[in-house]
């Protein structure tokens, strides 16, 4: 069997591109000998790495002519050639951040052509773009973990808490603009390249349609506590009365962050009534109850608990991360199962659902740096308040977490919702093809 995709467009069979690219793999490895010398051993480790990206292809096919369009390679190593020559080319780490884009595209796509793992040329791109606001999360806070614990200096450098907070919200928001620009590029690329000298490559790798949980768990968390399904929809409209109130509150005492806050979260709860009304997807009791109570405590939090409750946040960041994973899981699982041409094992799901919510989370803190900044141009208090850079990783680190409990149930139990969804998607794609 020959797998035909887009994805192919990324790969050469020319004289001129395999010279131009084993050449710049040699400058690679030369690059990274003096990274060694020298003692900078993480760069060392990434041209490691970048280098067997470049050179996988070549090696499982057996040819040494088939390599990555040169033009990627070269968009791949320019930051590392800037920084190993301390020939530094740009004002910002933008480019930086496009180099991660373009090495996270051609990882993409060989664990397309040569693992299980299938994905076209879309699903790539949107990987692509959330796996650079992750990288960029993940970056720093290792960064801000060697630093706490083996006394390191990668960000506390001796400022402020608030002034390395700015700054690494700064790289975030380059790491945002960046992705978001390399998945337009990519997706021209992939539109607009010739279908000429596509490399073909052979498959014998079968996708699994069994290793999958698709039944509830005998014994789920609100089995476990004993609640039954009248107790949940009581304490979610017990909460939701609760944010009514929050938000008359709010409007009374014209406090903008519980008002916007409340009035938020009072929209966000109703989105499951509205998926089942328009879509008929009947949404799970415990599921509407866990996002209610995340939007709750999130409300009351802004309210009164985060200035006086040292842990409160890490709590409403740990149960808001599982509930996006939950959804990512979701809509991630509905679209393998509908899509024919993508499929994800339960395990690299996993992963991706990590990578997804420490994105996720990245925006979140983007989110609240901007509207702090804004708030205080406009002479009101912060809607979402940082507390410098040691609150923002340890939201970072809690989003993990939640995510990781998400991710590690979700397969038994939100699949069900998984098919609901991708049958949806069939009803709806039959009924416009009627039409």
């Amino acid at each position: 069997m020959v797998q035909i995709d887009k994805l192919h467009k990324l790969l050469k069979n020319t004289p001129l591109n395999a010279f131009i690219g084993w050449t710049l793999v040699l400058l690679l490895a030369l690059l990274g000998i003096g990274n060694f010398i020298y003692g900078r051993f993480i760069w060392t480790i990434l041209i490691a790495f970048v280098i067997s990206i470049t050179i996988t292809p070549a090696i499982r096919m057996h040819k040494l002519s088939i390599m990555p369009s040169w033009y990627f390679i070269f968009i791949a190593i320019m930051p590392i050639i800037g920084s190993s020559t301390a020939w530094f080319f740009f004002s910002t780490s933008i480019p930086f951040y496009v180099s991660v884009a373009t090495i996270a595209l051609l990882m993409a796509a060989e664990i397309n052509w040569f693992s299980s793992v299938k994905m076209n040329y879309k699903f790539a791109i949107l990987l692509v773009i959330v796996a650079t606001l992750a990288i960029s999360g993940l970056w720093h806070l290792i960064e801000w973990l060697l630093d706490m614990y083996l006394g390191t200096s990668y960000l506390l450098t001796g400022q402020t808490p608030d002034a390395i907070n700015d700054a690494v919200m700064h790289q975030f928001i380059y790491a945002t603009i960046a992705g978001i620009a390399a998945g337009v590029f990519f997706g021209w690329y992939f539109r607009s390249a010739k279908n000429t000298d596509i490399v073909d490559i052979p498959t014998n790798i079968s996708m699994g349609t069994d290793d999958y949980i698709t039944h509830r768990p005998p014994a789920p968390i609100r089995r476990l506590l004993g609640i039954s399904n009248e107790k949940q929809v009581i304490a979610a409209r017990v909460m939701q009365a609760g944010l009514a109130i929050l938000l008359v509150f709010g409007v009374f005492r014209k406090d903008l962050s519980t008002t916007v806050n409340a009035a938020t979260g009072l929209i966000l709860i109703f989105v499951p009534h509205i998926i089942t009304r328009k879509y008929n997807i009947k949404q799970d009791t415990g599921l509407v109850l866990w996002l209610t109570l995340a939007i709750f405590l999130h409300t009351v939090g802004t309210f009164a608990f985060y200035d006086n409750i040292d842990k409160w946040d890490h709590v409403t960041h740990a149960l808001s991360a599982s509930v996006v994973a939950a959804a990512g899981y979701t809509i991630i699982r509905a679209i393998d199962i509908y899509v024919d041409d993508i499929y994800m094992p339960p395990g690299v799901l996993f992963i991706f659902i990590l990578i997804f919510v420490l994105a996720m989370g990245v925006v979140w803190e983007m989110i609240e740096f901007l509207s702090d900044e804004l708030t205080s141009r406009l002479g009101y208090n912060a809607i979402l308040a940082q507390h410098g850079i040691g609150d923002t990783m340890m939201d970072l680190m809690f989003d993990l977490f939640g995510a990781v409990l998400a991710a590690t149930w979700g397969t038994a139990y939100l699949s069900d919702i998984s098919y609901r969804l991708a049958a949806k998607f069939d009803e709806m794609e039959n009924l416009k093809n009627r039409k």
